[in-house]
């Protein structure tokens, strides 16, 4: 009995196919991750992206195949990044520098997420679940506001200790003794557990003080527990929501993004009068009032101009009219809850976050007047001997933080070089997501079109608001921003995959042309005399 020897190239493809379809998974998997994530958490949605950009890269290296990842903005991306790159090697502040640029590293996501959707459905149900996803964040959002924060002072009941304090109607305690206090029982907790002064902490629209009130006093009076505080009071709920982020306009910048994502969903959705219609809507809904609530102008306006330039380019005057009512109702609630919280107007040039950002500007400006080229390098205006030398931050008056202005900041840091790719790759995002909304394909199925005016819309909206934020060097906007511009490029990827693999074919030849064709070929040759036989000979007999 004789058996066969294992074939050994068999098994080794084997083993490929294998090691692809593990790869498949994990991309799928961490595509899936990363959208769920990007909402909520910076680090869980970098791991996720790295998670598949190994695996990814495990492919590449094996397939060898790069004709996914080619893209209209790869000049101006790599570009972007080179200047990077070389500013910080000469920045004045070297290790700081260099040690930031993992940051611009996470560029590649936008390569990995738009090289590894194969399919339009599957680009649909990312953006489905990253804006289901930002549903949590608004619930997480509604909790907090039906929970509170701090104590609202209302009023002093005669004989309030805290009367003679600085507090007056509308401010909100949110400290005691370096605690923190959600209701007047935690401040009478604390009284009790304490010696010495009370000293409170308190907002007032968005400045913060501090006040101190006799702890004597409040333990002789003759009520207990809450009642002798003498306080009016109730849960301060007059605050800019943060949803899970740590900071409100962090927050802000990821809502307009999926907001206008949204946005597209709902001008392209084919069945109206359905329930996932109006579910949509009312997921819209939802996130537009979590946007409002955090009181961050810069991003309400945007989420207002990518409304106009989605409607702009459906080209339908209804959408254009709905887009208009729109605004006219969102404007004066959002003019209502920025009063509300923060006691400015919408535009204010003397209100202290504008104020602080005229003086930055002025000085940005002076720095690349100096430095063109590189620029400063990343993180250069942090250091002491820089700040010193340049007297920055108005020579030490103003809090120290950045520019307040992503191209004010990319010019500032890495050069003006940088802008301009900066520049480049943001026009050529906008550019091709108008263009594929406008498409044939993007007429003929709603998903191209969909996704096409929702990541047209939300790049808009990112670039108006980060006139005034430096929403760029946020990681959580910056990482939110590839995806989304990931999943605009896959379409427009797969768009012209479509198109090509449609494309007619060249049309064949009937019955009758093709026995004239052949008939053609056995013609008598004519007979040609004179000077001119032999070239004529010569040109109709291949052998010569």
């Amino acid at each position: 009995m004789s058996t066969n020897p294992p074939n050994h190239s068999q098994s080794v493809a084997e083993t490929v196919n294998r090691i692809d379809l593990v790869c498949d998974r994990i991309i799928v998997g961490a595509l899936f991750l990363y959208a769920v994530f990007a909402p909520h958490s910076i680090a869980l949605t970098e791991g996720s992206a790295l998670v598949g950009a190994v695996a990814w890269a495990v492919r590449l290296a094996r397939s060898r195949r790069f004709d996914n990842l080619k893209s209209p903005a790869d000049l101006a991306l790599f570009g972007f990044f080179a200047c990077c790159v070389a500013s910080s090697f000469f920045s004045y502040v070297p290790a700081t520098s260099i040690s930031g640029l993992r940051s611009q590293a996470f560029f590649l996501a936008f390569y990995f997420v738009s090289s590894r959707i194969m399919t339009i459905r599957h680009a649909r149900f990312l953006v489905i679940a990253i804006v289901g996803s930002c549903l949590i964040n608004v619930a997480w959002s509604a909790g907090q506001l039906a929970k509170g924060r701090g104590v609202k002072i209302d009023g002093f009941i005669a004989g309030s200790p805290f009367a003679e304090s600085d507090l007056i109607p509308g401010d909100v305690v949110i400290e005691a003794d370096g605690e923190k206090v959600n209701s007047p029982d935690d401040i009478s907790r604390i009284v009790d557990n304490g010696r010495g002064r009370l000293t409170l902490k308190f907002e007032r629209k968005e400045a913060l003080g501090e006040t101190s009130v006799s702890r004597r006093e409040i333990k002789a009076s003759p009520a207990s527990g809450r009642d002798r505080l003498g306080l009016v009071s109730s849960p301060g709920r007059n605050f800019r929501v943060t949803g899970l982020y740590s900071h409100y306009e962090t927050y802000a910048e990821v809502l307009q993004l999926i907001a206008a994502l949204a946005a597209g969903l709902i001008v392209a959705f084919p069945f109206r009068k359905t329930i996932p219609f109006f579910l949509l809507i009312a997921s819209a809904g939802l996130i537009v009032a979590a946007l409002v609530l955090t009181s961050t102008r810069a991003p309400i306006a945007g989420l207002g101009c990518a409304v106009l330039v989605i409607s702009l380019a459906s080209a339908r005057r209804r959408i254009t009219a709905a887009a208009v009512l729109f605004l006219l109702i969102l404007a004066p609630i959002a003019v209502v809850a920025i009063q509300r919280s923060r006691g400015v107007s919408f535009v204010d040039p003397q209100e202290g976050s504008t104020a602080y950002r005229l003086e930055v500007w002025k000085e940005a400006v002076n720095l690349v007047r100096g430095n063109p080229v590189l620029g400063i390098g990343r993180g250069t205006e942090g250091d002491e001997g820089f700040k010193e030398q340049y007297k920055l931050f108005d020579g030490g008056k103003l809090p120290v933080g950045h520019f307040h202005s992503t191209p004010v900041q990319v010019a500032t840091w890495w050069g003006l070089a940088a802008l301009g790719f900066y520049a480049c790759f943001m026009t050529i995002f906008i550019r091709e997501m108008w263009k594929l909304s406008r498409s044939e394909a993007a007429q003929k199925d709603w998903s191209y079109r969909a996704i096409s005016l929702g990541v047209l819309g939300a790049i808009t909206a990112f670039n108006v608001s980060s006139l005034v934020h430096f929403n760029f060097g946020d990681g959580e906007v910056a990482m939110m921003l590839w995806l989304i511009a990931g999943i605009g490029f896959a379409t427009r990827r797969i768009c012209l995959e479509s198109r090509a693999s449609t494309a007619p074919a060249a049309p064949e030849q009937s019955t009758a042309e093709q026995i004239g064709s052949h008939k053609n070929q056995y013609q008598p040759r004519e007979r040609v005399s004179g000077p001119n036989a032999q070239a004529a000979a010569a040109a109709q007999d291949p052998r010569r």
